[in-house]
């Protein structure tokens, strides 16, 4: 399967206007006398890696949140079986790593168990990350969609929360992650609005997040957080009204 980066601009739609730059290191054993055109050649392979897996992997939630498996399954397929690139082996360890994660989310039989594997899977893109000095530097977000009691203002909030909660994730951001979190927290619209079945999700996703404010989070805990927060915001969307 061939994905390029204009199908995943497309398919990731908002998630692309969050940018993620980062100063890549340089791979273990490499001297500093190397040419600096190699130096650079290298980055950018290593930048290029980064940016291309982060575009797939936020595809691959969109598709999760509209219900989407067996197109979200194939987009991770694309991970779990990409080939060696020349200028990781490096990191060998890491990318093999990330596979797995990719590769258990092809596996899964429901949007729930997609949900933690693509969870995971972004915990692991933070550690390989970390391990080749390569950490994400996101773009200052805008402020939060002002806030009105209508649904499409309030979907609009819930996007850039999840967008923040990602950021906390993979670039291990704590700001984001709480500013993520305070979004979701807030109360939900009322039952005129939502009905009944999206209300009680509504009030499931609000207990969801006060709940994850309360607790000290490492990478395994937001991992579950985030895989149940959006899991809940997938049973919202379909639900009837």
């Amino acid at each position: 399967m061939i994905v390029t980066l204009g199908c995943l601009g497309a398919l990731a739609g908002t998630a692309c206007s969050t940018s993620a730059d980062a100063t890549p290191s340089p791979a273990p054993g490499s001297g500093s006398a190397d040419a600096p055109s190699e130096r650079f050649a290298h980055d950018m392979l290593v930048r290029f890696h980064m940016h291309e897996n982060f575009g797939l992997a936020r595809a691959i939630e969109r598709l999760l949140l509209r219900g989407r498996l067996d197109e979200a399954r194939e987009l991770a397929r694309g991970l779990a079986i990409a080939p060696d690139e020349p200028g990781m082996a490096a990191w060998a360890k890491e990318t093999a790593r990330v596979r797995l994660r990719a590769a258990e989310l092809v596996t899964a039989k429901t949007v729930d168990a997609a949900f933690v594997a693509e969870s995971l899977l972004a915990i692991e893109c933070a550690g390989c990350h970390l391990a080749t000095g390569a950490s994400p530097e996101f773009a200052s977000p805008s402020a939060p969609p002002v806030d009105q009691p209508t649904v499409a203002a309030r979907m609009a909030r819930h996007l850039w929360a999840a967008d923040r909660l990602w950021e906390g994730m993979v670039g291990t951001a704590d700001d984001s992650w709480s500013a993520g979190l305070a979004i979701l927290a807030k109360p939900p619209l009322a039952a005129a609005e939502l009905g009944e079945a999206r209300m009680r999700l509504a009030r499931q996703l609000q207990r969801q997040a006060t709940d994850a404010q309360t607790i000290k989070s490492g990478d395994q805990a937001r991992a579950a957080t985030y895989a149940q927060l959006l899991t809940t915001c997938t049973a919202c969307h379909l639900a009837p009204r």
